[in-house]
């Protein structure tokens, strides 16, 4: 008979729908779930240690303010107002991506966004792209003397000419996209360099936009300084600053 009695149960439960049978799985559960917490005894309080909570309050102050003394918790680009000024954005930014900046990384920031951007396999532009160890790099360049045409930074690379335009609140003006991606060519003819590209490093992206250009978030030149600046670095006052202003950048969008 009990037989017959689970086969009849187990054609009844194929014939429901799975929710209503995964219905039936979770009141089986939660009555098991019931059951064995009625047999279970109930937990024992704990007594509170008052006085282990002020000793572990005094250490964590302790550590606060010795890290507030040796300047870890500083971001000095946030202290100095750079905000979401588009202009004193771009002179940090160009003073991080060049090779003969100041904080001693050479090319390798720089590079590391290159290469991010071509791993993503969307910037062919990138690919025959060759910059070099000691490219040039200008800000607020007015490439070939057009001052209506100045650009955020423009990088005369081994093989090729390079233009970044920064944006942080402000739309792209119109055609202004097409006049830079213009712009880039014919200086790069000029300097007799095969190749020419543009990065546009904006949150808003435009929709239809040229082939030579490359589009990226502030996160990315983040990143880029992120995997440069080592650990064996992040004590030195150059990889702390390039540290400070990847955190700085990381909230422009």
């Amino acid at each position: 008979m009990s037989r017959l009695n689970d086969a009849r149960r187990r054609e009844a439960d194929a014939s429901l729908g799975p929710v209503r049978r995964l219905s039936r799985v979770l009141e089986t559960i939660s009555a098991f779930r019931q059951e064995c917490g009625a047999k279970t005894e109930a937990p024992q309080e704990r007594e509170f240690a008052a006085e282990r909570l002020v000793g572990f309050m005094a250490r964590l102050r302790a550590g606060l303010v010795a890290c507030q003394n040796d300047g870890r918790l500083l971001n000095v680009w946030t202290i100095a107002g750079l905000k979401r000024n588009e202009v004193r954005t771009s002179a940090v930014l160009g003073w991080a991506l060049d090779c003969n900046g100041s904080h001693g990384f050479r090319a390798a920031i720089l590079d590391g966004l290159v290469e991010l951007l071509r791993k993503r396999g969307q910037a062919k532009v990138l690919d025959d792209v060759i910059l070099g160890q000691n490219y040039r790099l200008a800000i607020e360049h007015c490439a070939l003397g057009e001052r209506d045409n100045r650009v955020d930074l423009a990088i005369e690379g081994e093989n090729c000419v390079m233009v970044i335009e920064v944006k942080i609140d402000a739309p792209e003006g119109p055609e202004q996209l097409l006049r830079y991606v213009q712009l880039a060519k014919n200086k790069a003819v000029a300097l007799q360099k095969p190749n020419s590209v543009v990065l546009y490093l904006s949150e808003a992206w435009p929709v239809d936009k040229p082939a030579e250009l490359v589009c990226l978030r502030w996160r990315d030149v983040a990143r880029a300084i992120s995997n440069t600046v080592t650990d064996a670095h992040k004590r030195s006052v150059s990889g702390a600053l390039l540290l400070q202003f990847a955190a700085h950048i990381k909230n422009l969008h």
